[in-house]
């Protein structure tokens, strides 16, 4: 019977491949690790698959990178509804222990970087990618903090979902790397499953273009009257 729900598990979509392709059972567990790499793939380079998660600062001003963090997209707190975004100050200190509070003697003035907003931002922090967490200089009552990140899309503690209109890109690929590691097939077979591949990253991408009423008030936006001569 057709999946019909909005979500899928990659162990379904790995069983139905090796069901489909005669494949034997002994190649479920190398194309299930196929399929994690895709799924990781597809969530870093072609799908908008942005995450918000709140999160608490620890005493010492820090957070740790979630275990699905792939790639950063910003930090912030919420105001009257709204985001305000941290600006991103690689001056700060990101040692991997420290007794003291490095953050007393921080001046504050407006900064300007990349982020900035303008205006009196002293919310700062620092990507400290060796020791995978962000830093954070002292904010005024500020506990939790808004992570909006990309995530991998794999889940440690329970059965990864993925989306269904995944599916299909994630089985071409699996077929297509699985045919790349084999001895036995041909190289005009491997070159029509990575085409296949490619046209289904193709539709994905179709899927994430705006749609024609988002563009019309983008146009709306950035259109401005200037005077007649």
């Amino acid at each position: 019977m057709a999946d019909l729900a909005r979500l899928t598990t990659i162990k379904k979509i790995v069983a139905e491949t090796l069901a489909l392709s005669g494949q034997p059972k002994s190649r479920f567990y190398p194309m299930f690790q196929t399929a994690i790499n895709c799924v990781q793939d597809l969530n870093l380079f072609h799908l908008n698959c942005a995450k918000r998660i709140l999160l608490d600062m620890s005493a010492s001003y820090t957070i740790d990178f979630p275990s699905d963090y792939l790639g950063f997209i910003s930090l912030s707190i919420p105001i009257n509804g709204r985001n305000h975004t941290f600006t991103e100050d690689n001056t700060l200190l990101a040692i991997e222990t420290t007794d003291h509070d490095w953050t007393d003697s921080l001046d504050e003035k407006s900064i300007a970087g990349p982020g900035a907003r303008g205006g009196k931002n002293t919310d700062v922090f620092r990507i400290d990618a060796e020791n995978k967490r962000f830093v954070f200089n002292s904010p005024e009552q500020r506990t939790e903090v808004i992570l909006t990140y990309v995530s991998s899309g794999i889940s440690l503690t329970a059965e990864t979902e993925v989306p269904l209109i995944v599916k299909s890109t994630v089985m071409a690929y699996v077929l297509w790397r699985s045919a790349l590691m084999s001895e036995k097939t041909y190289y005009n077979r491997t070159e029509i499953l990575r085409q296949d591949y490619e046209r289904e990253v193709e539709k994905l991408r179709m899927l994430e273009l705006p749609g024609i009423d988002s563009i019309r008030d983008e146009i709306r936006r950035s259109y401005r009257m200037s005077p007649k001569r």
